[in-house]
């Protein structure tokens, strides 16, 4: 049973294309764009399905890690272990955070993915934030009942505004090579940032609150315009994952349609 297990974990990827080109053979043969869109979400739950199946007997082997890093992350919540100065989302009131479990991600592409166990039902929708325990993951793309798609920062569109205390705003991506950096540009010149400067994610309120998201680790100042760009080690540690938290806001129904950007 392992031996097959082991099988379909290795050949995942060959299996899976076979999948999407089956559904791209059926989307060819629907030209009706509403049926089209319930294909589509047909074959991102079926491919999700595959995946929970698959991550549910890999976390099997691995409960003792799975355990360990619970264990941490429970200590930290129970002591308030959070650095002192760190927005950390388990602060903000004005967000439920909707526990989803990883049943696949990537880390080591352009354009890396993740999808959760938890969707439509659960109360998640497109557009909403994700978080770990140590800070800002991407955002939710895609749902279907049971599972959510989600752009984590390490994607070509995972760009995202971020902020450093006192030192105003700019906008974080992802060069598509280490996924432990990522790099802060278009600080304005009179706000040099330092190593050790903490960098927080800035959305839409509807989104997610302003979370941790990387350390300052160096800056160089740009010829031309005299602007920042700075060298982040991001918090998020995109190589082990196991769960996410979504981030919806509580009273998204009366949210000014102007979306004012979380502070």
């Amino acid at each position: 049973m392992r031996q097959l297990i082991l099988f379909f974990a290795k050949y995942r990827s060959t299996l899976l294309l076979l999948v999407f080109v089956l559904i791209a053979l059926l989307r060819h043969s629907l030209k009706n764009p509403l049926a089209e869109h319930r294909l589509n979400n047909v074959g991102f739950g079926a491919v999700a399905t595959v995946h929970n199946g698959l991550s549910g007997w890999k976390q099997y082997w691995r409960l003792e890690a799975i355990n360990e890093e619970l264990a941490r992350e429970n200590a930290r919540l129970r002591s308030g272990g959070t650095r002192a100065s760190a927005n950390h989302f388990s602060n903000s009131t004005d967000y439920d955070f909707i526990p989803a479990r990883i049943v696949d991600y990537s880390y080591t592409k352009r354009n890396n993915y993740i999808i959760v166990h938890a969707g439509r039902r659960d109360g998640i929708h497109p557009g909403m934030g994700a978080m770990s325990a140590n800070g800002w993951i991407g955002s939710v793309v895609e749902v279907s009942d049971a599972y959510s798609h989600i752009t984590p920062v390490l994607h070509s569109k995972g760009n995202i505004g971020a902020r450093i205390s006192g030192k105003g705003l700019g906008e974080l991506h992802w060069d598509g090579t280490d996924p432990s950096w990522a790099t802060l540009i278009d600080i304005q010149r009179e706000n040099r940032p330092m190593p050790g400067d903490s960098v927080y994610s800035f959305t839409r309120t509807s989104v997610g609150p302003s979370t941790l998201t990387g350390i300052v680790i160096s800056a160089v100042q740009n010829n031309e315009d005299l602007t920042w760009t700075a060298k982040v080690a991001l918090s998020a540690d995109y190589k082990n994952m196991n769960w996410l938290y979504i981030s919806k806001l509580k009273d998204a129904g009366s949210l000014d349609s102007l979306q004012v950007p979380a502070l």
